[in-house]
């Protein structure tokens, strides 16, 4: 008999997973995988969040594969030990697996590619985290994109692959050590990080039921993405991340919605695929950023504001609530992601790269490929980076994207009782409203860390003598 092996990371599904499907099509018996790899435990950019939604999306998994007669066992180690071993064990013929494209998930399939080749056994990888075959993207000469526009044209005429249904039924190989889950404590999952990982609603099954309501709601997205007041965005990110819902089937059911929600909801899943395909063919630019010559930008060194920062105490109520959102639920409104990436590194000047770690770090969609490309973004040197002299002022923010300061109240009740004319410039409410209201700036919430016409100002020059600098 016919055995296959398949490998889990980020595909954590039945219905419309490649890898799963063609195992079960391919072998007589099917095996299915996950491995707990070390930088999941001590990692830099580990996650108590995303690792207890990790735990509660595997449990899922496990029941699902019970049900159809499956069998879901757990490793912990390197990839490229832990897997030729236990397709040793169990004599695979094949591994299968779906691709990821960052530079860490590219080299460890290939150490596990070479020490599978040494057993005769292949490492069959599906596209599967992804719309379309972001590797495969090309220009007319063969050479990928930098640039998201380009991309997003070719990226439409990609082709698709056929979604997949969930195997009615697998037949697992007997005598397999289970092994099991390292403990809450080595995954650094405490109550809060259980808390925010329930507020997502982890798993195949939930995921689908919140795709399933979100899906009839779409022709409101076009209208409303960018109010975090309002709050109509899909909250699928995580769901997304870890691939307990197929981003492939999620464009296909938006193509049967009506109005211009769908159209942008599926641009930013191309965004999400660009993020991808950059890291598959620009990896090495990681660490240093896709803009030349921005890589030796001397970013300011202050801890002090960078602290500020992640408590939300910079004194501007919109990036303030943006960042407590985060601590308290792991997710912060697209928007205000990125006025908070943007006053970061454009008006307190400090490196995009402890943004970054710090939304990997208590992000639960967080995902390396987007966060880097985005925080990138914001800090003007990714692949298609915005312009440095455009800086988003916080106040004009505010006004335009929660005039009544319903998303700010929300994260900041200091701010209760602050009239709704003064509540995206608090600093300027008169001293007796102040008392008022419960609320002496200062006191009760900081006043503003920066003058932003100044910084502003400071930041733009800042840039400009670099760039002149190194033309």
């Amino acid at each position: 008999m016919s055995t296959g092996l398949v490998w889990l990371r980020r595909d954590l599904r039945l219905f419309d997973n490649p890898a799963i499907a063609a195992a079960a099509q391919r072998h007589d018996r099917v095996l299915v995988c996950f491995c707990f790899e070390h930088g999941l435990i001590r990692g830099r950019f580990s996650s108590p969040n995303r690792n207890a939604y990790l735990i509660e999306a595997l449990s899922s998994i496990e029941r699902e594969l019970r049900e159809i007669g499956g069998r879901l066992v757990f490793r912990e180690g390197r990839p490229s030990y832990e897997i030729p071993a236990l397709a040793r064990e169990i004599g695979a013929e094949a591994v299968h697996a779906c691709a990821d494209h960052t530079p860490h998930a590219r080299s460890r399939d290939a150490l596990v590619a070479r020490e599978l080749g040494g057993e005769r056994t292949e490492l069959v990888l599906h596209a599967g985290i992804a719309c379309t075959d972001v590797g495969a993207i090309a220009d007319a000469s063969g050479e990928p994109f930098r640039i998201f526009d380009p991309f997003f044209d070719a990226w439409r005429q990609a082709p698709r692959r056929p979604p997949v249904l969930r195997p009615r039924l697998l037949l697992a190989p007997e005598g397999v050590t289970a092994g099991s889950v390292p403990p809450f404590s080595r995954l650094k999952i405490d109550s809060d990080a259980k808390r925010i990982a329930d507020l997502n609603s982890p798993g195949e099954a939930a995921s689908r039921r919140k795709l399933d309501e979100y899906i009839k709601k779409t022709s409101t997205y076009d209208e409303a993405r960018d109010r975090p007041d309002l709050d109509w965005t899909s909250h699928l990110s995580t769901a997304i991340h870890f691939g307990c819902i197929s981003p492939a089937n999620f464009e296909e059911r938006l193509a049967a919605r009506p109005g211009r929600g769908r159209i942008q909801l599926r641009r930013q899943l191309a965004w999400r695929d660009y993020f991808l395909h950059l890291a598959h063919h620009f990896g090495g630019q990681f660490e240093r950023g896709h803009e030349r010559n921005m890589r030796d930008f001397r970013w300011r060194r202050d801890r002090k504001a960078l602290d500020a920062w992640k408590r939300g105490h910079t004194g501007l109520p919109l990036v303030d609530a943006g960042m407590r959102q985060l601590l308290s639920e792991g997710w912060m409104h697209g928007r205000i992601r990125m006025l908070a990436a943007h006053f970061l590194t454009k008006h307190l000047l400090c490196d995009w790269r402890d943004g970054e770690a710090h939304f990997m770090r208590h992000s639960i969609d967080g995902d390396v490929a987007i966060n880097n490309g985005n925080w990138q973004w914001a800090a003007s040197l990714g692949a298609d980076p915005l312009i440095y002299f455009r800086v988003f002022n916080p106040v004009r923010q505010h006004q335009r994207f929660d005039p009544d300061g319903i998303y700010v109240r929300r994260w900041l009740p200091e701010l209760a009782d602050i009239p709704d004319e003064y509540i995206a410039e608090p600093w300027l409410t008169p001293p007796d409203i102040q008392k008022r209201a419960r609320c002496v700036i200062g006191e009760d919430y900081p006043a503003p860390m920066i003058d932003l016409r100044e910084a502003r100002k400071h930041s733009i020059e800042r840039f400009r003598r670099h760039l002149a600098s190194v033309n």
